[in-house]
Parts: C-alpha cells; sequence; structure tokens
C-alpha cells in the first residue's frame, strides 16, 4: 500500500535553514538525526484520525487492527546521501560569530530664547556693539542688541532705524511710555536648532570594530536655509512667500554641509588584552575639564540622558593608541595607554597650492608641507574604571566602588607661523582674502591679493609669491613645549558619588610681543625676527568637584560642584577667557582654560564667557524625582568670582550670581527626554564699566550705559530628544 507524502499545513512556515543549526541529538532515543535544510515538521494528525492515533494505524485499544512491525529499513551504504544537500564552507574557528551592524545616536531640537546677553553694556549711539571684531577693541563683549535696535548710518549722519521697534509702534499711536516699556523688553534672540548624530559600528568580527560620528543638519537654525536665501527665486523673490527649505551647503548658504563626518577609526582587540585604536576618535578623559568628547558624561543618574544629548563642543583627535588591560578579573583591571596623536600637521601642499594640486592628479595623495611646523603630541595613561553595567552591579551589593587615573600629554612644536597672520583657511577656493590691494590696505603681512591658498600668486607685482612662498614668509621658530598631567577619581557607594580632577598646563614657548603692532609703514610680520620674540612660560591649574548624595530611596538628590581656573594679569582691556594667549607684554601664560563642553550652567560660563577661566564657581544644588522617576524638578544656585581682578572689564571680584531652574520628562522606559529650563544672572562688579574705560571722543558722543551698571541677562530653553 502507498501512502500519499506528507505536506505542510497552509499555516507552517516553510524556510531554509543552515544544516549546522539543524543537527538534533534526542537524549531520549539515545541516537543522532541529521536534518536536511527543507525543515520536516512532526506529523500531522490526517482527517478520520482519532485522539491519540497515528497516522496509517490505530490508536492504542482502537478498533483498528494491529499489524506487525516488519524488518528495519537499512542504513544506505552510499555515505554522501548523509551529507546536506548544500555543503557547509569550512570557517575559522572564532571568527565572525556575529556579522552585525550596530547604530547609535540621538535626535535633538532645541529652542532658545536669550534676553540682554550684552548685559546692557552696549554704547548707545549705535556705531559699536562691543565687539572688539567690529572696531571697538575696549569693550570686549561677543554679543550684542538685535540689528533693528541698530541706528542706520548714513551719510549725513546716524539716524533711528526704521524698523526698529520704536518707529513700528509709535506709527500705530501706541503711548510713548508703553512704547519704552515694551521696547526695553525686545532686547532679546530667539531662535531654534536641530541636529541628528548617528554613531555607527561595523563589527567585522567579534575582536574587530569600526567606528565613525556622522552629524547631519548639525546645529542647523531652524528655518535659516528657505528657498528666498538667495533672493532670486521665481517662486520666492522675498521671504514671506518660501515655500520649502534646502539643504545647507558649505560657501552657498551655509558654513557646514548637510552631513558631516567627524570621527571615523578602527579598533583590534587581541585575545591577550592587547587594544588597538587608529583614526580620527574621541578625545576624553576624566570629568572632561581637559579633555571632552562632548557625548555627555556617564553619571548613574536617571537624567544622565539630557547630559549626552544637550552639548554643543567635542574633541577629536588623530591617533594610534595602544592600550594593555591587566588585572585579575574584570572588576579589577587596569588599561594602561599609550598613544601618539597628530595634534596639528600644519598645512598640506593641496592647501598651500591650490585646488588645481588637489584635483589636477599631479599627485596620488596629498601631505604635510612641512615636518617640522607639525604639533606633536604623546600621551600615556593608567585607568581604573568600571564600565556602567559592572558599576551598577557593585553598587546593587552595596559595595564601596573607587575609581581613579592618571594621565600626562606632552606637546612639541619647533616651527610655526607668526602669531597675527591669518588663519590657513582664509584664501581657500573663492574666499576674499585678508588684505585689499586696490585700496592699499595692509595689516602689516605686506602681501595682497590671494594670501596662503587656491593656487595663484600675490597681486603684488613686485614679488607676486605664491601661497607656499607666503607661508614660508611666515614661519617663526616657536619652540614650544608643554606638559599636562592629569589626574581624576571617583568614589561612589549606595547614592553617594564624589567625583575629583585636578589638570595643569606646564611649559614654556617663543612668541611674537603683539604689543608692537604691524602696520604697513613699519614692521612686518615676515620680517619678524629673533631678537623680536618673547620667551613665555605657561603655568596653569585647574579642578572640578563634584559632589551628590540621594535621600529617601534615591528620590531626592543633593549636590554641591566647585572648580577653580587660574587666570593671569593680561588688563582687562584684552579680557577674553576663549583666548590663551597673553597681552600687554606679560611673560607668564597662567590662564587655565575648562573645555567648553564641561560647562554645565545657562549664562555666564556657556555663553557670557564661553569657558571657566580666571575664575572660581560654587553650586549648590537639588533635584527631586517623582511619577514613577519619569519626572524630575532641579533646582541651581551658582556665585562665580575672579581670581585676577586685574583683568576683567569692571576690575571688580565678583562675577555674579545665576539661578537656573529645570522641569523635565525622562521615560524610564524609552530613551526619550523633554525638558524646559529658565535662568538667570545678576552680574556684579566684574562686569561693570566705569566712565573712565569708554574712549569718549572730543565730542563726548559716547554715553556711559546704565551709568556703568551691568543689567541681568535672562534665558528660557526648551530641550526634546530621543536617544537610540
Amino acid at each position: 500500500m502507498t501512502t500519499a507524502p506528507r505536506r505542510f499545513p497552509r499555516s507552517w512556515p516553510r524556510r531554509s535553514v543552515d544544516a549546522r543549526l539543524l543537527t538534533i541529538v534526542p537524549t531520549a532515543l539515545g541516537s543522532a538525526l541529521v536534518l536536511a535544510p527543507e525543515f520536516t515538521p512532526r506529523a500531522q494528525a490526517q482527517p478520520g484520525m482519532g485522539m491519540g492515533q497515528m497516522p496509517g494505524g490505530g490508536a492504542p485499544g482502537g478498533g483498528g487492527k494491529d499489524k506487525k512491525d516488519g524488518p528495519a529499513e537499512e542504513a544506505p551504504k552510499d555515505k554522501q546521501a548523509l551529507q546536506p544537500i548544500q555543503p557547509v564552507p569550512a570557517q575559522p574557528r572564532d571568527f565572525r560569530r556575529l556579522q552585525l551592524f550596530e547604530l547609535h545616536g540621538y535626535m535633538r531640537l532645541r529652542g532658545d530664547y536669550f534676553h540682554r546677553l550684552d548685559l546692557g553694556m552696549t554704547l548707545q549711539n549705535g556705531q559699536a556693539t562691543g565687539n572688539s571684531s567690529v572696531g571697538d577693541p575696549d569693550l570686549n563683549n561677543k554679543y550684542f542688541p538685535p540689528p533693528a535696535t541698530h541706528a542706520e548710518t548714513l551719510e549725513d549722519g546716524s539716524t533711528i532705524n526704521d524698523g526698529s521697534c520704536y518707529i513700528v509702534l509709535t506709527e500705530q499711536n501706541v503711548n510713548p511710555e508703553k512704547v519704552q516699556r515694551r521696547c526695553n523688553r525686545r532686547n532679546g534672540f530667539a531662535s531654534a536648532n536641530m541636529r541628528l548624530r548617528l554613531d555607527p559600528t561595523i563589527h567585522v568580527s567579534d575582536s574587530v570594530k569600526v567606528h565613525a560620528t556622522v552629524d547631519l543638519l548639525d546645529n542647523l537654525v531652524l528655518g535659516s536655509t528657505p528657498d528666498s536665501f538667495y533672493g532670486d527665486s521665481p517662486w520666492a523673490p522675498i521671504d514671506i512667500y518660501t515655500r520649502t527649505q534646502v539643504p545647507p551647503s558649505a560657501g552657498l548658504n551655509g558654513f557646514s554641509d548637510s552631513i558631516v563626518v567627524k570621527r571615523a577609526y578602527g579598533e583590534i582587540r587581541f585575545g591577550w588584552g592587547l587594544h588597538l585604536e587608529f583614526g580620527r576618535m574621541p578625545h576624553h578623559w576624566g570629568l572632561g575639564i581637559y579633555a571632552n568628547d562632548g557625548n555627555g558624561f556617564y553619571r548613574g543618574q536617571r537624567d544622565d540622558i539630557i547630559r549626552q544629548i544637550d552639548t554643543d563642543y567635542g574633541d577629536s583627535v588623530d591617533s594610534v593608541r595602544l592600550s594593555f588591560d591587566f588585572g585579575k578579573d574584570r572588576r579589577r583591571t587596569h588599561r594602561l595607554t599609550f598613544a601618539w596623536d597628530w595634534a596639528a600637521s600644519g598645512p598640506t601642499t593641496d592647501q598651500l597650492m591650490g585646488p588645481s594640486y588637489s584635483s589636477g592628479n599631479l599627485v596620488g595623495q596629498a601631505f604635510s608641507a612641512e615636518k617640522f611646523d607639525n604639533v606633536y603630541q604623546w600621551r600615556i595613561s593608567i585607568l581604573r574604571r568600571d564600565d556602567p553595567s559592572m558599576l551598577k552591579r557593585k553598587l546593587s551589593l552595596g559595595r564601596p566602588v573607587f575609581n581613579y587615573g592618571f594621565a600626562a600629554w606632552v606637546r612639541y612644536q619647533p616651527i610655526d607661523r607668526a602669531v597675527g597672520s591669518p588663519g590657513l583657511g582664509d584664501g581657500l577656493g573663492t574666499n576674499p582674502t585678508w588684505t585689499d590691494g586696490a585700496n592699499n590696505v595692509d595689516d602689516g603681512l605686506g602681501r595682497y591679493g590671494d594670501p596662503l591658498s587656491n593656487g595663484g600668486s600675490d597681486d603684488d607685482t613686485e614679488l607676486g609669491d605664491n601661497g607656499l612662498q607666503n607661508y614660508a614668509n611666515l614661519l617663526v621658530p616657536r619652540r614650544a613645549l608643554l606638559v599636562t598631567p592629569d589626574i581624576w577619581m571617583r568614589v561612589m557607594w549606595r547614592t553617594l558619588r564624589v567625583e575629583l580632577e585636578v589638570a595643569g598646563v606646564f611649559g614654556t614657548m617663543r612668541m611674537r610681543d603683539v604689543t608692537n603692532e604691524p602696520d604697513a609703514d613699519g614692521v612686518q610680520l615676515e620680517d619678524t625676527t629673533l631678537d623680536e620674540m618673547q620667551n613665555l612660560t605657561i603655568a596653569q591649574v585647574g579642578y572640578a568637584l563634584e559632589f551628590k548624595y540621594g535621600f529617601f530611596k534615591d528620590r531626592f538628590h543633593l549636590g554641591f560642584d566647585h572648580g577653580f581656573a587660574s587666570g593671569d594679569d593680561r588688563g582687562a582691556k584684552d579680557y577674553n577667557p576663549q583666548n590663551p594667549l597673553t597681552y600687554g607684554g606679560t611673560t607668564t601664560v597662567s590662564n587655565f582654560r575648562f573645555n567648553p563642553a564641561y560647562t554645565q550652567d545657562l549664562l555666564l560660563f556657556r555663553q557670557l564667557l564661553g569657558t571657566v577661566s580666571n575664575a572660581a564657581y560654587f553650586r549648590p544644588w537639588a533635584a527631586f524625582y517623582f511619577f514613577q522617576n519619569n519626572f524630575s524638578a532641579r533646582l541651581d544656585l551658582q556665585y562665580a568670582l575672579a581670581e585676577r581682578t586685574s583683568s576683567v572689564p569692571g576690575n571688580g571680584l565678583h562675577y555674579g550670581i545665576e539661578i537656573d531652574g529645570a522641569l523635565r520628562y525622562h521615560d524610564v522606559r524609552e530613551p526619550i527626554f523633554f525638558q524646559v529650563q529658565y535662568g538667570v544672572l545678576f552680574p556684579f562688579n566684574a562686569f561693570d564699566r566705569p566712565a573712565d574705560q569708554y574712549p569718549s571722543p572730543a565730542d563726548g558722543s559716547y554715553v556711559v550705559p546704565n551709568d556703568g551698571d551691568a543689567k541681568a541677562a535672562q534665558t528660557v530653553q526648551a530641550q526634546l530628544g530621543i536617544k537610540f
């Protein structure tokens, strides 16, 4: 009797599976059964069969006739019949156990409103903004009032702006007192921006990976690239008719492209604890006051997702790192690291010779044009640090955790271009140069036209130097040597966390005395000699301390943050915490600067000063978590003072008091967050401007704003983010 071949039920999925995965050893029978790649299900019940019946036979004790068992079928003698239909290729052991593409990153949207970031110190005649880059070095402030508040400059003198608040409200017959009150409130900036960051990882094998960091629409201001930007769109000749946003493109409607690749590096882990990394990679150490990758520091708190997304800066370094892990087990592993970093290589051949040299097939690859202008950097460090998973495990067991590390960087540069020369990108492509030969404007470089890059020669008919020669003219002996030691330690126990980082920068270098400004009739930068170079001593120190303790099952946090960064006696005229150079003839550079990615306030250090330098701050704070820890509220109170009063604008000791408050939503199950923040800064005498500091002309047209008293600044901010 022939039996019809068994078929899959309609609901049973048919699929091909690797033969290796379909080898089953049934322990009950004690024999091996090898399945072919075509999956064969169990025998299914046929129509007319009762409970417990098998197809082709009756159930025990049933009405069917029992059939005697016949002889077992002999195994085929052909060994090839037992092999799978599709042969399995041989693979090296422990190689490519997984082949995955892993993707992480975040998407964020931020809206900000800043009120009176110039602290009310802008001159009232509308001709100076308090920004040294636009013509008033004695009022060094990078912020300014909105353009609509500036007076128009006409040939017959300045006049009020036709688009100002005063004109608009006056034409609407608003009461003059209300006009004054309402217009005083409009000294602010409202804006929104976004970023999509992708951090892909390619797992080549278990021990070989490739990482990258790619930013899409990086900090793109919303609405900043409409199709009406050029003013020549037939659909949108003016902004009111704009129909769409177009992608940002460097040199066309912005200074950066839609997609920016920031990091790419490879990682190889060897079996005996050796770890090799190479490429452009994140640069971070400790809390991040010196080296900070901008990825947000992990503190083991529920609001860490906000710190990891709401960042603006981040360090990357071109490096080859060799690390070795040693210790009894993962709980006690120490990592010893040696690194060779390319901090700077000077201009490349295509940057100096222009696009024809770069893309004209003259050479196969560009290379550094000069060996001895490189900034060589070496690093050695030893670190004992638990990863987040191990840290959580230890803390859950009630064990104290002590992590620590020491790192040291050494930098050396033999020669460099003179201080005051333009950036190397000033002559790239079609960008304007820093001099104007047509109008005989010269800043002391003695060259006109296309100075450094884009492959052309100067407009100076006497010499006509190209970019390579112009760079050679600017080289001076720098002889810079910097040593940066850094110590980090962390103690955690239950809900307690105490963390400290101390760093210093020490060394020497030569620099042109910038008190002797070059000009067209005097000394040129390319004429700088060794006698005109001064020897500088670098001695800087800074530290940051963070303390946090949780009460009521870690739902109420009390914390205290403190930091210090040394300053110098550069003078109030040249006060700029972001600039590491010293002016005024001093020979010691002692102003330590915190990494801007570490600042955590909303106004003073993050916006007005740009970083912590020549300052000490004290910040007590409290946070409370509620609604199953999905929500939290936080209040910060910060007081800051200057370390050198002679270097601040008002020659005063106190920067001021800042109060910051935040209401946050951070889902405990989903990696999403939303927060609203408010901050107000009450500036003290460090920002005041006495009347004798203003360069009033003979007619006395400069009037000291607010009688020299700095006014409060405020901000309202909102952030929405997704981390994946």
